[in-house]
């Protein structure tokens, strides 16, 4: 089955329905009704929202699919290679954005739906004098540059033969001049040509909108001459101008639809597709259209864009933090957004965050994510129901919902011999094997993943020396929990190298990247860390790389001193204790839980146990059940044989890579309750006078009761399959 056939439009129902926010926004449905456009004139811009792998680009070009047969269309991927062209091996008559305004404007002038193509005169005429404006070039040069934007303008367009006439009358004059450092010869034959050959609607329309360049007076010659000096200049200037032409282009667009013969033959709203607007180029793009609108420049131009922060991205906010934010809708909430323009700010100062619209990219739902998987298994008979459960489960503990990683391990788990995928783990799923196509090899679906995730996403103001190992970083920090605990990490994977990355940077990079945080984890996002965790297992053989990570860290900790406070584990001796049982096992934990068993409260010694227990296993059998079952003898009295078969339920509960045996809860129950009644004859024999020296009659009772009170509350998460500790990586984890 091919790939494209599994879900193109897979979770976008809220969004591509014919009452959805895209119908709305266009003011057409996807099989070309028409729709009561939503907002305006005072159109925001809408940023779908979304970290690596939420589906944002594949949305877009859904859109474009669906909706380019009835509105003008044209789409941008402002991370594409070919736009990304180093300026010192550019023309210096053409930018970024004067490439990207190109491809728009060709996309327009190439569509064949209602109202013909879109004539982009006022486009064309800036585009021209900018294309004149470098002084060093020769003049064959320049009128090639020029000639480049004829295909602007349709085949049949009035436009397109005045100006072609144009050239045909200054070329010979052209053709006579020497190479000079002075712009002002080509580029004022060119106006002076331009604004001779046109219409009096024609010269209107330049004058109307090119007179309102700044200190143009009203001059549309002043106005192009200014717009060429200013791109020639640089820096603030160059972005005023590369602002004014997409102004131009907005205009164009605007002129199409309100005039007689466009309000008589074009229904609905063009649309521009903006990808990975948060990049560089995308904020060039986006900065002047919603300035431009702050200003009450209003245009029809509906401009859908994404963006990998939560925010929507830092340029749309000011220095010093703003308690207002933008107006956000999640398509899960039903209904369509409201949005207005906030009132109260001064045009001049007003942030950017006014004019946006942000919506969250939604994530699959259990019963989505079941059917794309189904669509993937069609036709094996060796699939049971048990088996069908497990690949669904383990998919949704390891993709969340996020869309790319649930097609992925859907398409390797449907090449897998299923005979024993019951009792396998999470672990197991991601060694599938993702089958290739005809320009790409069979590889492993964590390979894949993280290559889609992470290589081919680096966060943008990543410093070029760490690129190349932004990889192996993230692998380390996917053993870290706090900004501290990276740290110790990072240090020692970059021990020797110039300039270190810090962890602090690392943790920005990943919010900038789109990554969710998690207060108990470095890397928040429990099926990227665990790619990352069997990266880092497999870095060096033997599990070289995972045991030095967690080395690194018991040696961290244990230099702190253990009664050193920790933000997340209570103790810096119950955060080592941690990465011992992640990589050495547990038996020195169980002794450590013993000995400190009547040193603190009740509560505060389950939550170390259960920060503790929240380590993964990788590179060795799993005994947890058996030990969780007291099948295995461990050395010590009672009380430790009592606190190993916890640990292990809780070890089983916490770091879930596969169903939860139905006898944990019993063990949880089984063990607190017993470790309960110890402390209730521990405060009989003090009140007896029989109790050990020291030892505390209140304190005990008091442990005693809350022993009783979390043994049923693990008891019923456990039944429920839910964590014992949620936090923000693991609330998408239950009832499977």
């Amino acid at each position: 089955m091919a790939e494209g056939s599994v879900g193109d439009d897979l979770g976008f129902d809220a969004l591509l329905d014919h009452d959805g926010l895209i119908a709305r926004l266009v003011g057409k449905t996807r099989t070309g009704r028409n729709k009561d456009p939503l907002f305006g004139p005072d159109l925001p811009v809408v940023l779908f929202m979304g970290g690596p792998g939420m589906g944002k680009g594949r949305l877009l070009r859904s859109v474009q699919r669906h909706f380019k047969p009835w509105v003008p269309v044209a789409h941008v991927d402002c991370a594409a290679a070919e736009l990304r062209v180093p300026p010192d091996e550019r023309p210096r008559a053409r930018s970024e954005m004067t490439e990207v305004l190109r491809k728009v404007a060709l996309e327009y002038r190439d569509w064949d739906g209602d109202g013909g193509p879109v004539a982009m005169p006022r486009l064309y005429a800036g585009l021209a004098a900018v294309a004149a404006s470098d002084g060093r070039a020769s003049v064959n040069v320049l009128v090639d540059a020029v000639r480049r934007l004829d295909e602007l303008l349709p085949p049949a367009s009035f436009w397109r033969g005045v100006l072609r006439g144009t050239v045909r009358n200054y070329i010979g004059f052209l053709a006579g001049l020497v190479t000079t450092p002075v712009i002002g010869p080509f580029v004022n034959a060119l106006i002076d040509g331009l604004l001779a050959r046109v219409s009096s609607d024609g010269e209107k329309a330049l004058t109307d909108f090119y007179g309102q360049y700044p200190g143009a007076g009203g001059q549309p010659r002043s106005g192009l001459r200014g717009l060429a000096a200013d791109f020639q200049r640089g820096g603030e200037s160059r972005r005023i101008a590369e602002g004014f032409l997409f102004l131009a282009l907005r205009q164009d667009v605007e002129a199409a639809y309100s005039s007689k013969r466009g309000r008589l033959s074009r229904a609905g709203r063009p649309t521009l597709l903006l990808d990975h607007a948060d990049t560089a180029l995308g904020r060039r793009i986006l900065k002047p259209v919603l300035e431009d609108r702050e200003q009450q420049r209003f245009d029809r131009l509906v401009i859908l864009a994404t963006a990998r922060r939560e925010d929507g991205g830092r340029f749309l906010y000011y220095a010093g933090g703003d308690p207002a934010a933008p107006a956000e809708w999640d398509p899960r909430s039903g209904g369509l957004p409201r949005w207005t323009r906030p009132a109260g700010a001064t045009p001049d100062g007003a942030p950017l965050w006014r004019g946006v619209l942000l919506v969250r990219m939604p994530r699959l739902t259990r019963e989505q994510q079941r059917t794309a998987n189904e669509r993937w298994h069609v036709g094996r008979d060796d699939l049971g129901n048990a088996a069908r459960l497990r690949i669904n489960t383990g998919i949704h503990r390891l993709s969340a919902g996020r869309p790319l990683v649930v097609t992925r391990l859907g398409k390797a788990t449907a090449t897998l011999p299923l005979e024993q995928w019951e009792e396998s783990t999470d672990w197991e799923l991601l060694d599938a094997r993702l089958p290739g196509t005809e320009s790409t090899r069979d590889r492993p679906v964590d390979e894949a993943l993280l290559a889609e995730l992470v290589v081919q996403q680096h966060p943008e103001e990543l410093p070029p020396a760490h690129r190349e190992r932004w990889l192996d970083l993230l692998s380390h920090l996917s053993v870290a929990h706090d900004a501290e605990c990276a740290q110790a990490v990072l240090r020692a994977a970059q021990e020797g190298r110039e300039n270190p990355l810090t962890a602090y940077r690392a943790a920005e990079l990943l919010e900038d990247s789109g990554w969710p945080p998690c207060p108990r984890h470095f890397i928040g996002d429990l099926g990227l860390r665990r790619l990352l965790m069997l990266r880092l297992h497999r870095m060096r053989p033997d599990g070289g790389a995972w045991h030095t990570a967690h080395a690194v860290l018991q040696g961290h900790y244990r230099d702190l001193g253990d009664g050193h406070a920790d933000g997340r584990f209570g103790t810096a001796a119950a955060h080592r204790m941690h990465h011992l049982l992640a990589s050495d096992g547990a038996d020195h934990v169980t002794r450590y839980l013993s000995e400190v068993f009547l040193t603190r409260s009740a509560r505060d010694w389950c939550e170390e146990l259960l920060a503790i227990a929240d380590a993964p296993l990788l590179g060795r059998a799993d005994d947890r059940l058996a030990r969780a079952h007291g099948e295995i003898h461990v050395r010590g009295d009672a009380r430790r044989r009592r606190i190993d078969r916890l640990l292990h339920a809780a070890w089983l509960s916490g770091e879930r890579t596969w169903p939860l045996a139905d006898t944990v809860p019993g063990v949880l129950r089984g063990e607190l309750s017993a470790l309960s009644e110890e402390l209730a004859h521990i405060a009989d024999e003090v009140v007896a006078g029989r109790g050990l020296a020291g030892a505390d009659a209140d304190k005990a009772a008091e442990g005693a009761e809350q022993l009783a009170r979390i043994a049923r509350e693990w008891g019923d998460r456990a039944d429920a399959k839910q964590p014992l500790k949620r936090c923000t990586c693991t609330r998408h984890i239950g009832f499977g």
